[in-house]
């Protein structure tokens, strides 16, 4: 009895590895959604006008403790569901921040919260 053998070369293993990017990345590829952008433009218009009443009123909102972090990280670090974003989000708004540096921080934020 003979067995045969077959091996796969090193363009074999692109080849299947482009397929396997291209079905399973393809989610990754594509940008955030536009209804989701169009969202976020006019939740920050509806915020642009509540800060121009409130000082025409002269009412001023009491500053929350400074925590370093943007708003958007805020409301995800605030929920232990989108921790991972809030650490995705922080280091894409603090470039050069190490991912232990982004989970400490985010987490301090998290354990003082509660």
């Amino acid at each position: 009895m003979t067995s045969t053998q077959t091996v796969l070369s090193v363009y074999d293993f692109m080849i299947i590895g482009i397929i396997v990017l291209l079905f399973a990345g393809a989610s990754y590829v594509k940008g955030p959604d536009v209804k989701v952008q169009l969202l976020v433009l006019q939740v920050r218009e509806l915020q642009k006008k509540l800060d121009a009443l409130l000082k025409h009123q002269g009412i001023e909102m009491p500053m929350p403790p400074p925590s370093g972090l943007s708003p958007e990280v805020e409301l995800l670090a605030s929920d232990p569901e989108t921790k991972i974003a809030a650490i995705k989000l922080y280091r894409k708004e603090n470039r050069g921040v190490g991912l232990r540096e982004a989970k400490e921080k985010i987490e301090a934020f998290y354990k003082g919260r509660q």
